[in-house]
Formats: structure tokens, sequence, C-alpha cells
């Protein structure tokens, strides 16, 4: 049974979407779901969707030029050592075995911050097997994360998702279609927090929070617990509006400083988000429903 133990920063957790990092203990590292044998049958079970690896990349990753491996999900795992490669396996929670490992993972934390975070809402987990050296290109999550290090060892930057020195208003924002990766320059580590994460640490990701992770000289195996409170739901919702506006040519003011407007922003985007997914069932692509609903010219994936 997942036992997550010890919030090195108790303070922290005053709200249920917290701004800081903090750190956890956890004895998960010699769980028999994350032996490599287990993930690369996990690999190959999922849907193709739910799966995304790539050889050698950088921190200022472009997607565009992303590198393949040549090898298979399954394949890419069993090689991990020698691969040079970066895997992500995502939505394990299908697997119920991955399942109840999330669930006694998220109730433990619950429980941990007396419920103040929730835990209870759009629960998933992702695993990540990383080959020595390499890296997690810079991104933002839209969702609350706990990084719980299995396997080997990384080094982690992580910016305050509020530092527009590092990240513009417009890159933090969301919309259909846009990739997670977030332009990198090394001049920014200094205002970055950096963690080192052996097997036995977890740090918790805030929402939104930039960051690329480092791989250290050995195998890695992360395992990423995520989930959303009503809290969370509506800042995403937020700036998913944001950015659709933004790019009609409207400048937008950051999330908090008008909360009313952003309470009608919110709730237009739960009138309009169901119309929008409607036309992605019905012409069964994303890049057309994204051309339908907003326009080629205004919304361009990247």
């Amino acid at each position: 049974m997942a036992r997550l133990l010890e919030i090195v920063e108790k303070d922290a957790v005053g709200d249920r979407m917290p701004t800081k990092s903090f750190r956890l203990k956890h004895d998960l590292a010699s769980h028999p779901l994350f032996s490599l044998d287990r993930l690369a049958k996990l690999a190959g079970d999922l849907p193709e969707g739910q799966v995304e690896w790539n050889g050698p990349v950088s921190p200022n990753q472009d997607p565009n030029l992303t590198p393949a491996n040549g090898m298979s999900a399954e394949e890419t795992v069993r090689r991990i050592e020698e691969a040079k490669s970066w895997m992500v396996l995502k939505s394990v929670e299908a697997d119920p075995e991955y399942k109840a490992l999330l669930d006694a993972c998220l109730d433990e934390i619950a429980e941990q911050t007396g419920g103040v975070m929730g835990g209870a809402m759009r629960r998933s987990a992702f695993i990540f097997v990383t080959s020595p050296g390499n890296v997690t290109p810079m991104h933002t999550d839209p969702e609350l994360n706990f990084l719980i290090q299995i396997r080997g060892n990384k080094r982690m930057s992580l910016w305050d998702q509020k530092d527009r020195e590092v990240v513009s208003a417009e890159n933090m924002e969301m919309y259909p279609g846009k990739h997670r990766n977030l332009p990198y320059k090394d001049e920014n580590e200094a205002r970055a927090l950096h963690q080192h994460l052996e097997p036995g640490d977890s740090i918790f990701v805030p929402l939104m929070a930039p960051h690329w992770v480092k791989n250290g000289n050995e195998v890695s195996v992360s395992f990423s617990v995520t989930w959303m409170t009503p809290e969370a739901e509506n800042f995403v919702s937020l700036q998913y509006v944001n950015a659709v506006l933004r790019k009609l040519g409207l400048p937008q003011a950051e999330p908090g400083e008008h909360k009313l407007w952003d309470s009608v922003k919110v709730a237009a985007y739960r009138v309009l988000r169901p119309a929008y997914d409607a036309i992605k069932k019905l012409v069964g692509d994303r890049d057309k429903a994204v051309a339908l609903v907003f326009g080629r010219k205004n919304i361009e994936p990247v």
C-alpha cells in the first residue's frame, strides 16, 4: 500500500491550490508495478494515444522537431538504458492495478493535509521512464501534481508560475492544439528553485508552474499522481478563455486582477466547451475542430 509521509513545509498547504512547492517521503521505490518488465507490458497494452516517447531532446525543445528513436513503446522501455529516450505513459489508471495505487496515494495525501488539497476530482497518473542523461523539456502541467521518484535520480528546475521574467502571460495560457513545451533560457536558472530527487523523494509541483527535468546517470522511473480541485479547474478554464480572446486581438489581464470578469469568463467556458467537444467528436479530429470553431488564422497549434 502506498505510504506518503513527512510534509516538509506544512505551512505551504494553506489552501486547496497551493502555489509553493514542498516535499514528501514515500516507500514506493521497490513496488513491483514499477519494474521495467511490468512497465514494458503496460506500454504495450496502452492505446497509442496514451504513450509518448522520443529520442534525445533539449530543455528548449521545439515540439515540431522532436526526434523519434525508431523503436516501439515496449522496446523503448526494455532498452531504456541505451535508448537515449524519454517516455511518458499517460492515464495509467486505465489499468486497475495502477488505479488502485493512484487512489491510495491521493487518499493518503488528502489525509496528510487534513483534506485541504482535495484529491477527488479528475484523478490521473503518469509514469515517466527516462534514459541516463536525458531531459524533460521545459513545460507546464494543467493539474495539481506530486512527482514521486521511484528509480534513479534527477534534478528539477522549477519556477514561480507568476514570474513573467521567465514565462510571459501569453505563453502560460493554453488553447486547443497548443503544445505544453515552453521557451527556455539558460539565464533564468538563477531564478529557479532547484530540487534533487532520489528514490524515496516526492515533490509537489504547483498548478502551471514552469519546470524542466535533467536525468542523472542512471535509468529513471517517476510516478506522477495528479488531480484537480474546483479552484484549479476554474483557473485552467480561465487560461483557455484568455488565450482565445488574446488570439482574437483582445489584451487580457492576469488571472485574479478582475475577479468578477474572471468568473464571467469561466462561466462562458463551461457553456462553450461542450459545444467544442461535440464538434471535435463529430469531425473526429482536434485540428479540424479548432479550425471550425476558432478559424485557422486565429488559433494555430504550436
